[in-house]
């Protein structure tokens, strides 16, 4: 009867030891991608929402642009004219001692001088009777008859003079001093601290009045110029170099490390036992020689023209990483029974053959290990592509990112956010999908039979 109760105590003692350990566990992971998590909250809210005095678990606005001005880029406007008409669902006038808010509204007029509109997310643009050009990313309409586009953000800058009128559904106007505005109140309805409400209103607008919508259509009559811009969008080119730049890094890694392992594991020659544990010690735990390196390389390059060229970044990766994968790769091989090579000898094979037909299906775990790390190297790698590359549409993905923070006091923290999920997510793609190669890679190699 003792035996059976401590049995019982004992089991119910390891079951709270492994309740323990796991929650433990789920604590640490929970530590660990919290940053994840929080950086996919920041890249769900709009532009300008990083700064807050509390974190959200869960946003309370959740928005897509930011991935979608990073992936596709979007079309912003300048418009300059006298005669316009916006038409908008909602939007606010600042006037020189009111404020309106609006809803369905319409505003039209002729201004005293030349209008600039600033507009957003621009589509549908239709220019008549203007003199076109384009440049890069910009298109400019120049002394137009008329101009419509639709648009979200349209925003009159410093404002607007005239004879300018307001036509809404509903309104809603606080003024300063209504007894000395010069807007008219009439047909009103006072709402209390200075605010009036109404309905189907018809308004003018004296003095100069700032406008700001946040979606609506503008159209324009005998106009100066409509500038429209492409911003944003490169992020498939950029992607494009990093592809490029991480598959010829592995296809290089392979092509050298491959033989290199092989030959170090089957082969006897005279220092094969510290020839690769010296030179991966060298590169690897060199200090301050990799700078002396680094400037060396870079002296180099600019003397031979190979600056400002992607396809001299995966010779180097691959250089600079040979030494430790040929290493990881050996110790895969050495716990490959050679019998399969003499087997294959015996029956008239090349070395070369055996590397193809014998070596490569059998050590494939190791291989693809040996991949990832070359192509993860590839495609994270900056200081070498900040360094040889001046031109921006030769940037990979990673010097892009950098660039995005350069201006740290402008830079748009939701945007970045975003874009720096989108740059991991390659990578989390191929471990998902080469996870049990990885795993086999890794362990076995260090089993000896």
């Amino acid at each position: 009867m003792r035996i059976g109760v401590d049995f019982q105590f004992r089991n119910r003692r390891e079951l709270l030891k492994v309740a323990g350990f796991t929650l433990l566990a789920i604590l640490i992971m929970a530590l660990i991608l919290f940053p994840v998590y929080y950086m996919f909250l920041v890249s769900l809210k709009p532009k300008g929402t990083i700064a807050s005095t509390s974190i959200e678990l869960i946003p309370s606005s959740v928005t897509l642009d930011n991935y979608r001005e990073i992936i596709f880029g979007y079309k912003e406007a300048t418009v300059k004219s006298k005669e316009f008409n916006l038409t908008s669902k909602s939007g606010k006038i600042i006037g020189t001692d009111y404020e309106i808010e609006y809803r369905d509204g319409s505003l039209w007029g002729r201004s005293s001088i030349d209008s600039q509109f600033n507009l957003k997310y621009v589509d549908d643009l239709k220019v008549d009777g203007a003199n076109k050009t384009t440049k890069d990313n910009q298109e400019r309409y120049v002394n137009g008859q008329l101009a419509s586009l639709n648009a979200k953000g349209i925003d009159s800058g410093v404002g607007v003079m005239g004879e300018i009128y307001l036509k809404a559904k509903e309104v809603r106007i606080k003024v300063e001093n209504p007894e000395n505005t010069r807007l008219s109140l009439d047909g009103l309805t006072s709402a209390g601290n200075n605010t009036y409400v109404g309905n189907d209103v018809t308004l003018k607008l004296p003095g100069r009045v700032r406008i700001n919508s946040e979606s609506g259509r503008l159209e324009v009559k005998n106009f100066y110029y409509v500038i429209v811009n492409k911003v944003g969008g490169q992020f498939f080119s950029h992607l494009k170099r990093s592809l490029i730049i991480a598959t010829l890094t592995v296809v290089l890694t392979l092509l050298f490390v491959i033989p290199a392992s092989y030959a170090f594991s089957r082969l006897k020659f005279f220092g094969r036992e510290h020839v690769l544990y010296f030179y991966l010690m060298f590169t690897q735990v060199s200090g301050g020689l990799g700078i002396a390196g680094l400037v060396a390389l870079y002296g180099m390059l600019v003397k031979l023209g190979l600056t400002d060229n992607i396809y001299v970044l995966p010779f180097i990766y691959a250089a600079g990483s040979v030494p430790f994968n040929t290493w990881l790769l050996k110790s895969y091989i050495d716990s490959i029974s050679p019998d399969f090579d003499e087997a294959a000898l015996v029956d008239g094979a090349s070395y070369l053959q055996i590397i193809r037909h014998v070596l490569v299906p059998m050590a494939l775990p190791g291989i693809a290990t040996v991949a990832v790390f070359a192509f993860i190297g590839g495609w994270t790698e900056l200081i070498l592509a900040n360094l040889l590359l001046s031109k921006e549409n030769l940037y990979p993905l990673t010097v892009w990112l950098y660039s995005m923070l350069n201006d740290l006091r402008n830079v748009s923290w939701n945007q970045f956010s975003a874009a720096a999920l989108l740059f991991a997510l390659p990578v989390f793609i191929m471990f998902f999908l080469a996870q049990k190669y990885i795993k086999s890679g890794l362990t076995i190699g260090g089993l000896k039979e």
